[in-house]
């Protein structure tokens, strides 16, 4: 019977070490042990509290009194009108957190995760006219939105202790869309691309603050934090 050099048997041998070495630092020999689990987290409903403008010059503040027969009326308008913009928010930042995590390899669940991610925001939609103007047959506003107001999260571990936390003036993210509204003087449709543009600066808004944070949510961070 033939059998295979010594020298021959130890490179071999050598090289299955090697091989074994590199799978226990990668992930472990057979997928056991290695590298230590992303922990979970639970993405707790935002808190979102938005102000948005009504009308102060033109026609259209007329029609939006006529609609609402009274100041009280014009005041639960406006409620309603921050109400839904609430609502987009937040689902807005809660579809965006969890392509972040998803991204990064996050596991997510719906409760008891090993660290649960709190999030706040206080935001206020400010108009700033830049030019008004009257044809005779239709009176057209043009301006910018801006917004304002603060971002605040925290990241609780499973013992409840606020592992991090940190806040963003919302303002410095410098957030504007442009805005018309165009109101025909006899009458008729109002053309108000003012809600189109709230939508459009909240959703950038969420995407500026994300790029802010998104650093402390990588998973080597997310490790040290559920570790306290």
């Amino acid at each position: 019977m033939h059998y295979p050099p010594l020298n021959r048997l130890m490179q071999v041998g050598l090289l299955t070490l090697c091989v074994n070495s590199a799978a226990l630092a990668q992930g472990g020999f057979l997928g056991i042990g290695g590298d230590k689990q992303i922990p979970s987290v639970t993405l707790a409903p935002a808190e979102v509290a938005v102000d948005v403008p009504t009308p102060v010059q033109g026609n259209n503040l007329a029609l939006l009194l006529a609609q609402a027969g009274s100041g009280n009326g014009l005041s639960a308008l406006k409620e309603e009108a921050g109400r839904q913009f609430s609502i987009q928010l937040q689902r807005e930042l809660h579809g965006q957190l969890e392509e972040l995590l998803a991204d990064e390899g996050v596991p997510l669940v719906q409760q008891n995760g090993q660290l649960t991610l709190y999030s706040f925001f206080d935001v206020s939609v400010s108009k700033q006219l830049s030019d008004l103007k009257n044809s005779g047959k239709y009176e057209l506003e043009r301006g910018t939105l801006t917004l304002s107001g603060d971002f605040h999260y925290r990241l609780q571990n499973a013992a409840g202790t606020t592992a991090h936390e940190q806040r963003i003036d919302i303002a410095e993210l410098r957030v504007k869309e442009k805005y018309r509204v165009k109101t025909p003087l006899g009458g008729g449709e109002v053309d108000d691309t003012t809600d189109a543009a709230i939508e459009e600066a909240l959703v950038e808004m969420v995407e500026r603050v994300l790029d802010r944070i998104e650093d402390e949510l990588e998973p080597e961070q997310l490790r040290a934090l559920a570790a306290l």
